[in-house]
């Protein structure tokens, strides 16, 4: 076997390894239409070899190619595979291999042009708590610049309705209704509106909340079978039309420091990513740290994430293991960048759709 043909083989069975462990801790028992496709198509090495090359590894091909292929089955309602994705239901598999085959140029083509939109309205429900813990703390307005902002969607997360078992919060009236079961502390929640008195957002590809097609491909990349995750990523689509919140085109790591000189000098200027930093390089990573310590050495910062545990480079390790079920490895942070230094702070373990909230930084005051 010839080296490029053993480093093919490689690539595909790293593939494999990849799709197998995304459906142990993502898709198990929380999507199992995907959960089943993931583990077909990890079996199928006819097909792993032909999508090893459709998009560069640092986009995550296996979840871009998920997302494309429901991209082009959703603009046509009456197709097998759409239905199988509305109701979750059944073995889609065989239906997305077939759009595989028969439209693997289409397929090919969009991997190449698009990234992950992952704007998951549903993630809202850690960021409240940890705005508010900083509102309270700071006594100060906040500006939000949230880094990977797609259609900025949770910078409106004011103006959605809450429910924390049984604990309401935020816009009763909202047609953006979550609700997130609590673990271990209960988390702070706002009894007056958060002070937030500036909102802007950063993305490589802005998503228009006016344009179908653009709308389209965002609830492409939501996955399929989980009902309310779609409902309120169209209710929350349709709460930011009359006033769209601004989102810059640009790489974050460029736009990030003109970005923050500008916010409001009283202000704590608090970037926010929820998973975002998973898809960049060490690098980039490294360079948007940068800009969040240069700036702080002329104003208040803070950053919120909600990613993978051990993706932020300035947080240590975390204090406990995740709970070992799905969507479980995700940590809350907030840092706060004093005179260049960070200052990180875990609060919470929490589902990667926001279905789940295990406080871990004291009762609430």
């Amino acid at each position: 076997m010839s080296a490029g043909a053993t480093d093919r083989t490689t690539r595909a069975r790293e593939l494999a390894e990849f799709l197998r462990g995304w459906a142990d801790l993502e898709l198990r028992d929380h999507a199992p239409l995907y959960d089943r496709i993931a583990r077909a198509l990890a079996d199928d090495g006819a097909m792993l070899e032909r999508i090893l090359d459709a998009a560069p590894r640092e986009k995550l091909v296996a979840v871009l190619l998920f997302a494309v292929v429901r991209h082009l089955v959703l603009a046509d309602p009456s197709h097998p595979l759409t239905c199988a994705y509305e109701t979750g239901k059944g073995d889609a598999w065989p239906l997305f291999r077939t759009v595989l085959d028969e439209r693997f140029d289409e397929v090919v083509a969009l991997m190449a042009t698009r990234t992950i939109q992952t704007n998951e309205v549903g993630r809202a429900s850690a960021l409240l708590p940890a705005l508010t813990l900083l509102a309270r703390e700071t006594a100060r307005p906040l500006a939000l610049v949230e880094v990977g902002a797609s259609a900025g969607l949770n910078l409106m997360l004011d103006r959605f309705a809450y429910d924390y078992a049984g604990r309401a919060a935020g816009d009763p009236a909202s047609p953006v209704h979550l609700a997130c079961r609590l673990r271990g502390a209960q988390p702070p929640l706002p009894t007056h509106p958060l002070p937030i008195t500036a909102r802007v957002g950063i993305d490589v590809a802005p998503v228009d909340v006016h344009c179908e097609e653009a709308c389209r491909w965002l609830e492409a990349c939501v996955w399929p079978g989980i009902v309310p995750r779609a409902a309120r990523l169209r209710a929350a689509l349709e709460l930011a039309r009359p006033d769209p919140p601004r989102v810059l085109a640009g790489d974050a790591t460029r736009l990030l420091p003109a970005v923050l000189r500008e916010q409001p000098p009283d202000a704590v200027a608090c970037i926010v990513s929820t998973w975002m930093l998973a898809y960049l390089s060490d690098e980039a990573r490294a360079a948007l740290a940068a800009a969040a310590a240069t700036a702080s050495r002329g104003r208040s910062i803070a950053w919120i994430t909600f990613e993978y545990a051990g993706i932020p480079p300035w947080l240590p390790p975390p204090p406990s293991p995740p709970r070992d079920e799905p969507g479980a490895s995700n940590l809350l942070s907030l840092t706060r960048w004093e005179h260049g230094t960070p200052r990180p702070r875990t609060l919470a373990w929490v589902h990667s759709h926001g279905i789940w909230l295990d406080w871990l930084d004291g009762p609430a005051p």
